[in-house]
């Protein structure tokens, strides 16, 4: 099917997707723009099953141009009900990026809900406490992939998880790594606890060295605020306090790379 009007209530649909966080809760829907991340979320969808892909809509000149023509062959295995070819005007006109490139998949909702039998007995998990900015939660998500932990929680009011910024800057890990979204501190802490995995506050200074902590048997780091790092009051309540040394001029880092590097050191055992 060729949709050629703006005015057509799909488009229209897809736009606020884009544009709005509570039409995503809404419809516990979110897209996925931009060939490379379109490709994996058909991927995660028609090979693996890991995704639920509500709607395609993409420029077919688009689609022809990328990766030798690969894309068409996982386009072809999505049910025709769910493909819907546009033009490449209206893709640029509801492209939440600096430039569209013709392609967005609508897909279900992954996050997971956190309870203690969610939790994996001697697991490692970063929590992430009122994260803000959707690029570094995106970076966060794909790294948690690359190195493989057993999952994240976002508490303490992140950062939409389904914001475009942190799906783009994801690039299709979203759907090969477990998130869990959990405001409430306190059960946050008491499902940790109760398998009894330890918790440790990442902090500027005056922590344990993150080289050489013992992370077996299972730990939960919680990383903080890009302004503010971790809350005084969140930290207190974590059973150990790691510090990552740094010899340069700079006292701290971008949560992103805080967490890169963490994600590193509790996986170093496994490598």
């Amino acid at each position: 099917m060729l949709i050629t009007s703006r005015d057509n209530q799909r488009i229209k649909h897809l736009s606020r997707l884009l544009s709005s966080r509570k039409e995503r809760s809404k419809s516990c829907e979110f897209v996925v723009e931009g060939m490379r991340g379109c490709a994996d979320a058909l991927v995660s969808c028609v090979l693996y099953g890991q995704l639920a892909v509500n709607a395609l809509y993409y420029v077919p000149e688009a689609a022809n141009a990328y990766d030798g023509g690969k894309l068409n062959d996982l386009i072809g295995r999505l049910p025709a009900e769910k493909r819907f070819e546009i033009t490449a005007e209206i893709a640029a006109k509801i492209s939440s990026a600096d430039t569209s490139q013709g392609i967005y998949v609508v897909a279900e909702f992954l996050d997971k809900t956190f309870c203690a039998e969610a939790v994996k007995p001697g697991g490692r998990y970063i929590v992430l406490d009122n994260l803000q900015d959707p690029g570094n939660l995106g970076t966060v998500i794909r790294t948690a992939d690359a190195v493989g932990i057993d999952g994240i929680v976002l508490t303490g009011n992140c950062v939409d998880l389904y914001n475009p910024k942190t799906v783009r800057s994801a690039v299709g890990s979203l759907p090969r790594v477990s998130v869990f979204v959990e405001n409430d501190r306190d059960k946050v802490f008491e499902a940790f606890a109760q398998h009894k995995i330890q918790t440790a506050a990442a902090v500027i200074s005056s922590g344990e060295n993150v080289v050489g902590f013992d992370f077996s048997g299972g730990c939960a780091v919680f990383i903080g605020n890009e302004g503010n790092g971790l809350e005084s009051e969140t930290a207190s309540r974590c059973d150990k306090r790691i510090t990552i040394s740094m010899r340069g001029n700079i006292d701290s880092l971008n949560a992103a790379t805080a967490a890169a590097i963490l994600l590193w050191e509790m996986t170093r055992g496994e490598r």
